[in-house]
């Protein structure tokens, strides 16, 4: 009976943390740059005219948002691919396996073993990512950010499985058709995003340095996944162009980008480093590979936003994601040399640190999600009233950044350069023929924003859109 029961109890650790993490999902609606990838893409800056119609418009759509705006295809194909269906239901339900998957990946890299992935360490990780991602939503409930982060992040994590298990033992070989595929899965992992991609890089340099020191032999699954995710490497850098500042400004950079992750993930670094000392210099214990390992890649993917010089928010998803695999990784190798009480003493701090975290993220998500609805009702009831020139309220107002919500490009006016894009992108996915921004709130997420190169096409006025005032959400 007490059996039957513990298994219960470790079967709902797994399941509602996957459930919480669906509702979130469905109370994230069509938002931000998801009703731009809704419509067939030309270039970036243009006005969006036609949705997509055909799983050639996908394909079409993503050639050109790579030859015109950066070379995130991997993310771009799955964003253009939902968008399509126009039903975000698929979305929700295959986002929430990905989550899952992902969080069982970063037990995978902790534990060495999905059977060593247990109920509290399952909890215990999505609780930490709440609690530190510092853009919890737009990193894993956002469509348009989910594909780009979440599911970037869940192939990087799936490549590197094999290398992790050969790190434990030198001796394993997967099949030779796993070897081949993993060609491919490395194409993908490098043709993910530039510092997630940029910590793999740096994460397989030392890998393969490390490798020569002991003079180990090198698996097939390693050359031709190595090869893989250097060929996807390359298309995704390939598709920026001028990203080198100078010499001054490389310098420049790299304080800034040194200070801000400093800053922004203090208390992570802290934890980390006062264990790392207690382990290595107090208690004379080897700091386990996995933690050195993934805290190398979690530099590696710092070290690449040196070249834009911008740091942090959804910039810092797997920068976050390695300082997390690092910490636990350090925690359940510490845990056995102090008396079980303080670990659980510490597991229910942190519970109680996410409890009011987690009451105030859902309130806001509820509440955006609310009034979405509301505007949305009246948009489709002007349309069914035959008037297609229509105003509405903005910004909706989201207070927390664990909803996909926050911080996003709201529906503009026409002062505003992001109008062309993100109006256009709106008015072609209601079927209308004109949607503007009135801007009534001050100080909430997604007011006034300006987007590069807009300014002078709405100078020449050209919009095509007209302003209507009246009543709106």
């Amino acid at each position: 009976m007490k059996k039957s029961g513990s298994f219960f109890t470790s079967v709902l650790m797994f399941a509602i943390p996957v459930m919480a993490f669906f509702v979130f999902n469905v109370l994230t609606p069509v938002w931000w740059d998801d009703f731009v990838m809704a419509c067939f893409f030309t270039k970036w800056g243009d006005p969006h005219t036609t949705l997509l119609s055909s799983f050639s418009d996908v394909l079409v759509s993503t050639r050109n948002i790579y030859q015109t705006h950066h070379g995130r295809s991997v993310a771009d194909f799955l964003n253009f691919l939902f968008m399509f269906f126009k039903n975000k239901t698929i979305f929700n339900v295959c986002n929430t396996a990905v989550y899952c998957a992902f969080v069982l990946l970063m037990g995978f890299h902790i534990t060495g073993s999905l059977k060593k992935v247990s109920g509290p360490l399952f909890v215990m990780l999505n609780v930490l990512l709440w609690l530190v991602l510092d853009a919890y939503g737009q990193d894993l409930l956002w469509l348009t950010g989910s594909c780009n982060y979440l599911w970037t992040g869940t192939v990087i994590l799936l490549f590197l499985v094999p290398f992790r298990k050969r790190a434990d033992n030198p001796s394993y070989k997967p099949h030779i058709l796993i070897a081949v595929l993993w060609a491919v899965v490395g194409i993908l992992s490098g043709w993910s995003m530039e510092n997630s991609a940029s910590a793999v890089f740096v994460l397989l340099a030392a890998y393969f340095i490390q490798k020569g020191r002991k003079r180990e032999s090198v698996s097939v699954f390693e050359i031709l996944g190595a090869l893989g995710f250097l060929a996807g490497f390359f298309m995704l850098i390939s598709a920026r162009h001028n990203l080198f500042p100078g010499f001054l400004g490389l310098l420049k950079n790299t304080i800034k980008v040194g200070v801000s992750f400093i800053i922004k993930d203090s208390l992570l670094l802290g934890v980390i480093v006062l264990l790392a000392v207690e382990l290595f210099v107090f208690r004379k214990e080897k700091i386990s590979k996995t933690a050195a390992a993934y805290f190398i890649a979690a530099l590696g993917s710092v070290a690449a936003m040196v070249l834009p010089g911008v740091f942090g928010g959804r910039s810092d998803f797997m920068t976050q994601v390695f300082l997390v695999i690092t910490l636990v990784s350090l925690v359940l190798q510490f845990a056995p040399l102090v008396p079980k009480r303080y670990t659980v003493m510490i597991y229910t701090a942190v519970l109680c640190m996410f409890i009011p975290s987690f009451y105030s993220g859902g309130k806001s998500m509820v509440s955006g999600f609310l009034y979405d609805k509301a505007r949305e009702h009246y948009i489709l009831t002007e349309k069914q009233n035959g008037r297609l020139n229509i105003a509405v309220k903005t910004p909706i107002p989201v207070s927390d950044p664990h909803s996909g919500m926050y911080g996003a490009i709201d529906v503009d006016d026409p002062s505003n350069p992001a109008y062309m894009i993100y109006n256009s992108a709106k008015v072609t996915w209601y079927g209308i023929d004109s949607l503007d921004g009135i801007f009534t709130l001050k100080g909430a997420g997604g007011a006034k924003r300006n987007t590069e190169g807009m300014a002078a096409a709405l100078e020449k006025g050209e919009t095509g859109y007209r302003r209507t005032a009246g009543n709106a959400l």
